[in-house]
């Protein structure tokens, strides 16, 4: 009874040492694999720095003669709105 208990240990050992084997293989494959991808996505944005126009990117910001012209507009056609409503 003794060597089936000593040889069932043995193959547990084993097991668990396939185990903690597979667990840190999956663990390096991600952390390869995202390796990988950060290269990826860096050699992007570098090409990107290079193939894209200074400025193109960025949102036109309003023009504020314009902006404030279309308020003037928009409380011109209010007042107007409120006149005729009245008279």
């Amino acid at each position: 009874m003794a060597k089936v208990k000593t040889i069932l240990t043995l193959i547990a050992v084993i097991l668990l040492a396939l185990v903690v084997l597979v667990a840190i293989g999956v663990v390096y494959a991600a952390v390869f694999y995202l390796f990988i991808f950060g290269i990826i996505c860096l050699a992007a944005v570098i090409a990107m720095r290079f193939l894209v126009k200074p400025g193109s990117g960025k949102i036109d910001a309003p023009d504020r003669k314009r902006e404030l012209g279309n308020v003037q507009r928009t409380l011109e056609e209010y007042k107007r709105k409120e006149g005729k409503e009245k008279g």
